[in-house]
């Protein structure tokens, strides 16, 4: 094998280009079953966002290399999870994601159940971020709008972006109310909806990077005060070697879609790389100025509380051991070397009143009334209204 575990634990590159990486804190091993990699990663993650902190969870790596297995498990089982096989017990072959999902119900009936004055409504979502077609509402697929007339317009399909918020969220997508377990149900089925393709490289390439959404909406009835805090779990699509994954083309002029989407995963990536690396080199330069700005991809934003450390967030490395992805797979170790250099100090969110809350959601349901006949602004809009409407019924649940 081209990588393997050092005696220091390490890991060590073979090949063309060795390298040695001393950076991991754990090395996981391709015989960990699920259940010993979420008891070992996620408790304290899920106790951060149920304390409300806003988390991040993230798999990074070339294409077919596990990041995928690692999220959600092996293909095809969020369809049969979605499909009630496996009930609200979690499989043995369930990944980060659903285990998660799952223990978070759990853990916030039992919060309910003890009072304390604080009243608790969770919503669920789950969009594919693409260039090519737009963000994609997962729960929503089924009614596509033409998005060629819009160009590459990431918000062409109506799920849209808002930087003005910190951290910046995606807005417009159906947000699930999540009561009882067999709610995610619904969001596993979604989640198996996800854009995957054959390639030359993988028989079931992801074609999107894949965003769950948790949102805890929290109210003190004593304070009139709403905060809110987010989980979000985080499939990247896999980088690409585009000769080998499609066929020898390689240039996105050629019209292939496989390539221009090849083309823009790799861009995105190397963006969120070079992010990344700027604010680890700036915060060593006293004059130097470090702006998300700089970076206006939906991705980065996204991503953003993990970049600055405001978030709790985690970072699971992919990478594959045949000698012929060695470059591949020093790329994606680098990556979790410069991001290993971040720091991290997370913050739960504040408190507002209730009050200023209801005003949001009222103006952003009015701005629906005022869109457009047509054109993007118009789907901006529309996008507003329904996150007020959603926003408003969320609300409405407090009693």
């Amino acid at each position: 094998p081209a990588v393997r575990v050092t005696e220091a634990a390490g890991v060590a590159v073979t090949g063309k280009y060795p390298r040695t990486f001393k950076y991991p804190r754990h090395v996981i091993s391709a015989d960990t079953d699920q259940a010993t990699l979420y008891a070992t990663f996620m408790p304290k993650r899920v106790d951060a966002f149920l304390g409300g902190c806003n988390v991040n969870i993230m798999a990074y790596g070339q294409t077919g290399s596990g990041k995928t297995h690692t999220m959600f498990g092996p293909p095809g089982l969020m369809a049969r999870a979605g499909a009630g096989e496996f009930g609200t017990s979690v499989a043995p072959d369930y990944g980060l994601c659903p285990r998660g999902l799952l223990d978070i119900v759990t853990r916030l009936e039992a919060m309910r159940q003890q009072g304390g004055g604080q009243q608790f409504v969770l919503t669920a979502g789950a969009v594919e971020l693409t260039v090519t077609t737009g963000n994609l509402d997962m729960l929503a697929k089924a009614k596509p709008i033409n998005a060629e007339r819009f160009g590459f317009f990431t918000g062409a399909q109506g799920v849209a972006l808002d930087r003005s918020t910190r951290p910046p969220r995606l807005y417009g997508m159906n947000e699930l109310v999540v009561d009882r377990p067999d709610d995610l149900l619904i969001l596993f089925n979604a989640i198996a909806s996800r854009n995957t393709c054959g390639t030359g490289l993988n028989d079931t390439s992801s074609r999107s990077h894949c965003f769950v959404f948790l949102t805890l909406h929290r109210y003190d009835a004593s304070a009139g005060t709403y905060r809110s805090s987010r989980f979000q779990f985080v499939d990247l699509a896999g980088s690409e070697r585009l000769k080998d994954a499609h066929h020898g083309l390689s240039n996105w002029r050629s019209g292939d879609m496989g390539v221009i989407e090849g083309t823009m995963t790799n861009y995105s990536l190397m963006m969120l790389s070079a992010c990344v690396r700027h604010l680890v080199e700036s915060r060593g330069k006293s004059k130097e100025k470090f702006s998300f700005r700089t970076y206006m991809l939906d991705l980065i934003q996204l991503l953003s509380e993990s970049i600055s450390g405001e978030a709790l967030s985690l970072v699971v490395v992919c990478v594959s051991s045949a000698p012929a992805n060695a470059a591949q797979s020093v790329g994606a170790l680098e990556f979790g070397e410069v991001f290993s250099r971040l720091s991290v100090r997370p913050v739960a969110a504040e408190a507002e009143r209730i009050d200023r809350v209801k005003a949001r959601a009222d103006k952003l349901e009015a701005s629906g009334k005022h869109a457009c006949a047509s054109g993007r602004y118009a789907l901006l809009r529309e996008a507003q209204a329904r996150d007020g409407r959603q926003l408003r019924e969320v609300l409405s649940r407090f009693a």
